[in-house]
């Protein structure tokens, strides 16, 4: 047996034992083996490094929580992997196109800029600002308003934050994505 089947039928072992009973090992195993594998594919087809990353998170996460859908009399472990990882790639291409007002940092945050505009909010009303987003960020999950206070408040960047919570760089840009939507839909409201 080549080591290609061998890995296929790994692979394929792994996926089942996640889909029957969650083995977080074997998802492991997969992970390490996979993951690489997904990131080339993916800088291959994205030529941005931080997209590729988010669908190789998004894919990993799709295979964790769908692994009962693979079939294996449809097509080999890695094929099927493939599929999702591709889909996933689709589904961020068309997120970041019907998200051109995405949000940033400063949008949320003008007075906490170190470059001061004279039309933003007067001073008083900076306290009230202050504690209104102090109050937006307690209301998050604690890992996304961790990241939200480490860059948009102490200015960390995306890798800072990264290392210093031991996660990798695009579960960071996930949580921040996810956090500044939420406390956007919430200053809507």
């Amino acid at each position: 047996m080549t080591k290609d089947v061998l890995a296929a039928i790994d692979i394929a072992d792994l996926l089942f034992n996640i889909a029957d009973s969650r083995c977080k090992k074997s998802y492991e195993q997969l992970f390490v083996h996979v993951a690489p594998r997904l990131l080339n594919f993916s800088r291959k087809q994205l030529r941005d490094e931080s997209m590729a990353l988010e669908v190789v998170q998004e894919t990993m996460l799709k295979v964790w929580l769908k692994a009962h859908l693979y079939n294996s009399s449809k097509g080999a472990a890695m094929t099927w992997i493939y599929s999702v990882a591709r889909n996933a790639k689709f589904d961020l291409l068309r997120r970041t196109k019907h998200h051109q007002d995405w949000v940033q940092g400063d949008d949320l945050w003008p007075i906490l800029s170190e470059e001061r505009d004279t039309d933003k909010l007067p001073k008083e009303f900076e306290p009230i600002v202050k504690q209104e987003l102090q109050e937006l960020i307690e209301e998050l999950p604690p890992a996304q308003a961790a990241v939200v206070r480490m860059i948009c408040l102490q200015g960390l960047t995306h890798q800072e934050a990264s290392e210093a919570l031991g996660v990798p760089i695009g579960t960071v840009k996930s949580r921040l994505r996810l956090a500044l939507q939420k406390m956007k839909e919430a200053l809507d409201e």
